[in-house]
């Protein structure tokens, strides 16, 4: 990676990017945390009107972030955000899909932590006990996670590397046969504009949709030319990322800037 890319990788803490498995694992000196974003479960792809529940990515998902767990090791689970796809209210589908969930990774993970999404509303009140909800955002040894539908709470004063989901990044370029493709964004960037007297460089991963059913070419689109239009945190800071690559699924490069 160039200059302004190199992740984290000291003594107590390490960032490893599992690129084709849309996750993330952290490392502190308190163990390692397997990290996902957007489930979204009980989104259907067919209706706007999700009546009937998925069991078949609902099992999909769970099965695959067991598989990952085992194959690395990690035992501490954070899911960042909309876990749930019915924005407003908990539904009978909400409980039914959060149950299950939750009964099938139980025994695979020490720990579990939720940092709330926009789509997760209400949701505290069907969580297992052993469920850590958190409002704002996580930090790992200087590591800052958050959903990424709000700014960053003050402990990301405490960093220098911020991960967030939320965006679900896509591909496109004109005539491009990978458009549509999930994607990771990394960049590099100042955060003046929230915190004037920080001056250091912060280092940031948008992580892809952990559900692949969520991409589609409704979603938001990345290009060379980055814009967010539903992001505070890159609406307030646009004018101060100082780079930013687009990368796929398989760890290629598909765009810089």
């Amino acid at each position: 990676m160039k200059e302004g890319y190199l992740l984290v990788s000291v003594a107590d803490r390490s960032i490893s990017i599992l690129y084709d498995d849309a996750a993330l694992i952290i490392k502190t000196g308190r163990g390692k945390f397997l990290c996902v974003a957007d489930l979204h479960l009980g989104y259907s792809p067919t209706t706007s009107a999700v009546q009937l529940p998925n069991q078949r990515t609902l099992l999909l998902l769970s099965s695959k972030i067991i598989q990952i767990s085992r194959r690395t090791r990690v035992d501490n689970l954070v899911l960042l955000g909309d876990l749930k796809h019915n924005i407003a209210r908990v539904t009978y589908l909400d409980r039914s899909l959060i149950s299950q969930f939750f009964g099938e990774l139980n025994s695979s993970f020490r720990t579990i932590r939720l940092v709330l999404g926009n789509h997760d509303g209400s949701i505290t009140s069907i969580l297992p006990d052993y469920v850590v909800a958190i409002r704002k955002g996580i930090l790992l040894n200087h590591i800052y996670l958050m959903h990424g539908h709000t700014l960053p709470g003050p402990e990301v004063l405490k960093s220098n590397f911020i991960v967030m989901g939320h965006l679900h990044p896509t591909f496109y370029k004109e005539h491009s046969p990978l458009n549509g493709q999930r994607v990771w964004i990394l960049m590099t960037l100042y955060l003046k504009s929230l915190f004037p007297k920080r001056s250091i460089l912060y280092n940031l991963i948008i992580m892809p949709s952990f559900n692949p059913e969520t991409s589609s070419s409704s979603n938001l689109l990345y290009s060379h030319t980055f814009s967010s239009r539903t992001s505070p945190l890159l609406n307030r800071c646009q004018k101060e990322i100082v780079r930013i690559k687009t990368i796929s699924l398989n760890g290629a490069i598909l765009a810089e800037a």
